[in-house]
Formats: C-alpha cells, structure tokens, sequence
C-alpha cells in the first residue's frame, strides 16, 4: 500500500475511533432526549388518543414514545422474527403471548416485573391468569372485557314477567326466553327471548357455568370433551332446536348492524343477551338507544350449582416485551408506567373498560360511568372470575371448536361426537406444545 495512503487511513481511523470513544462515554447508553420507544397496537379506533397518553410518559422522563395503532396481526410476526421490532407490543389477548413464546419472540416477564417494581397483587388475579404458564408470567393484562346478562324490561313486562327481576338459574332463562318469544301466525318469528351465539360464541361463560372448561385449571391438561362441555353446547343448541335453526337464521338476517341504533337489542327485537361492560359506556347505548329501559346482572348458574353464581370470564389486551427489543431496562419502566393505576384508570375509563388494578376499579371515573358499569367492576371481585385460558396451541383449538359449534348449532350434530373428535385431533398436538 501506498505510505501516504496508510497514513492518511490510519489519521481517519483513529479519528473515528476517539469519536467513538466520545459517543460512547458513560457506557455506550443513549441519552433519555435521543431514545425513542416504540409501541405496537393491535387495537385503537382512535389512535390519537393513545398517543396523547404515552405523551404524558415523555413529559415525565423525556423518553419519546411513538404509538402505532392498530396494528394488523400479519404484520407482528414478521416485526418479532425480524431486526427492529416494537420495544413493547399490546396484543388483543393472551393466546398470542403463549405461541410467540413458544417460538423465542417474547420475553418471560419476571424480570421486568422486577425492573419496573410492578405491584403484581394490585392486579385481579383473572385477567392476569391468562397470562401465565406454569410459574411463568408471559404477559400483563393492561384491561379486560366480561360479559353478563343484559334484558329488557319493557319487553319483561309486556310478557307479564317481573322488569326488575332477571333469570336467577340457566333454567329459568330457558323458560323466560319462551315466554318474550313472540311467533307470528305464519311460523316466523317477530321476537325472540335468547340466542345464546348473539352476536358471537360465549361458550366461554356457559362451559363455566356447567364447572369446567376446554383445559383444566391449571392448564395442564386439554379437555374439550369433558362433560361440562359437553352441557354447555347441549344447552345452547336447544334453543335452535326448539325454534328452528332456518326460522332463527331468517329472523337473524333482519337484524340491524352491531353498534348502530338498530341492532336486534336495541330495537326490542331481541329481549335478552350476553353483551360485554362497553355497551354501558357512552359510545353504545347511552349515545345509541338512551330511552332503552334495560337491567344488566350476571348471567345465572344451573339451578342446582348456586354456589357458581357470579360467574365472570374476562378476557382482553395483553403486553409483551419482544425479545429482539433493544433496551430491556428501557421497555420494563415503560411497561410499569402503563401497569401504574393512574393510567389503568386514564386509558379504560376512556374506552369504557374493566380495568386490572384494583387501585384503578377504585377510581371515581369508573363510578362516573354509571351503576350499570359498577355491576361488571364488582364482578371482577367474584370468586368466580376466570379468564380464558389460553395455551400454545390456542388459536388453532379455537378455529376448531368454532367450526365445530357452527355445526352444533345449525345442523344438530351430537355435540360429544364433535367434541370427541376435537380431543383426538388436538391432544397430541397439545402434550407436543406443553413438552
């Protein structure tokens, strides 16, 4: 090599190096002004909103937080297996957490509990249950949703039932449905007391009800066909058989679209459903229907199981850290500040949601929401609040078990020959993801 060439090489190398050596004095660390944390998503109709709040995360510690929102789910698992992904991302539930780690993309959450200093029993312990796996803690639940009977009392009172009194047992809904039921002379229904999969599955809350679920409580084992199951979808597809599955679905057809003045609860077309705490808040109902005479309660146990009433499933937003996250340290305090009841409060009171620090549910703005609202708050508090369990193999379980009801429901198959034969398929699969 040229001597000129190597000396004016060498003058550009050591240059570079002592810029180095400046750039990274105090450990090589970022200062607070140049980092920017970025925050995926899945849901957020309005976006803006959740960027004013991580806003107030700068203000207090001059850390930058770049909110996007919503985040379509084709897009996360390319982020995670790729160079950049979010420093913490927000699922719409606990079942992704679970595979992501399977799959080495999320962290196991001890250690950032631990950075963060997050009060772990300030949480309810149902929604955070989604959440674990084993001794591992693969997510935090940052709000929840549960459902609960809604009825209409002008409808209870044109059919001579008590408007203040709901069904007390899963009996006695079968036969008030019967009776808010109205047939017109040519066989067609007018109204109908109770679909049980308006306006989606809760198999979740009825398999509950009968005392079980699709996985044992420990999640240690895959129970599709066990007997509760198998009563959760036999009672359901009663109410099919009773008023005929192409009646319900000609009646169906004629519903309003959810979330708009003329869907089927809202227009007295439908007296009694499942519905989650948000249709309290000021987005549905109130600014929807506000002369809608209506009761919210928990939806009520089988006649000879009392000790079940009260029974709630939560199931709602989960937060991740990505392994591929940059500044672990960095990700944890932000998680701890989204963890903090403050903004629990700030964020669900806003979105008319059930918060998961119980500092938070006690919050006046929760209370502000109405009575209506403070029936789900309280119901967090149930010794029968459970959240979905949610396992590895999750998702493909629940396509399923969805396609499986589907034929339950409409067109009479023998729900322990469906449900047998999910068993078989899945527990293999199951046992290989538990290894």
């Amino acid at each position: 090599m040229n001597k000129k060439l190597f000396r004016i090489l060498s003058i550009v190398l050591l240059a570079s190096m002592l810029l180095s050596a400046c750039g990274n004095a105090g450990g090589g660390s970022v200062s607070d002004e140049q980092k920017v944390l970025r925050v995926w998503i899945q849901w957020g109709d309005n976006p803006q909103q959740i960027q004013t709040l991580f806003d107030k995360y700068t203000a207090e510690t001059g850390i930058k937080v770049e909110v996007t929102a919503p985040i379509e789910q084709d897009k996360i698992l390319p982020a995670l297996t790729g160079s950049t992904p979010p420093d913490v991302l927000i699922l719409s539930g606990g079942d992704l957490a679970k595979s992501f780690y399977k799959e080495g993309l999320v962290d196991e959450l001890s250690g950032a509990i631990k950075t963060g200093n997050i009060d772990m029993a300030d949480m309810f312990e149902a929604p955070l249950s989604q959440c674990r796996q084993g001794d591992l803690i693969l997510c935090l639940p940052w709000g929840t949703d549960a459902y609960a009977l809604f009825w209409n009392k002008d409808l209870f009172e044109a059919a001579g039932l008590d408007p203040e009194k709901p069904p007390s047992t899963m009996e006695e809904l079968v036969e008030y449905a019967d009776k808010l039921t109205v047939i017109a002379a040519d066989g067609t229904i007018e109204q109908i007391g109770f679909i049980p999969n308006h306006s989606w599955s809760h198999t979740d809350l009825y398999v509950r009800n009968f005392g079980g679920f699709w996985y044992s409580d420990d999640g240690s084992a895959l129970t599709v066909n066990s007997q509760p199951m198998i009563d959760a979808m036999t009672w359901q597809q009663q109410f099919f058989t009773k008023y005929g599955v192409d009646n319900i679905q000609s009646f169906s057809s004629g519903f309003g679209e959810y979330g708009s003045p003329d869907a089927p609860f809202y227009a007295g077309k439908v007296a009694m459903m499942v519905e989650g705490e948000w249709q309290v808040g000021p987005n549905f109902i109130p600014a929807l229907k506000p002369e809608l005479n209506y009761g919210v309660a928990a939806f009520p146990p089988p006649a000879d199981h009392p000790e079940r009433a009260g029974t709630i499933v939560n199931q709602g937003t989960a937060v991740v850290i990505p392994s591929g996250a940059k500044d672990k340290d960095a990700s944890a305090k932000l998680l701890a500040w989204m963890m903090s009841p403050a903004i629990v409060a700030e964020e669900f009171c806003f979105n008319a949601n059930l918060p998961t620090s119980r500092k938070a549910a006690e919050d006046p703005c929760f209370k502000e929401l109405g009575p209506k609202f403070q029936v789900f708050v309280d119901l967090m508090s149930s010794p029968n609040a459970y959240a979905v369990l949610t396992t590895p193999i999750s998702l493909e379980l629940n396509d399923a078990m969805g396609t499986a009801e589907e034929r339950i429901l409409l067109t009479g198959t023998d729900p322990k020959t469906e449900l047998d034969a999910i068993q078989a398929e899945f527990e293999p699969k199951f046992k290989e993801a538990m290894k």
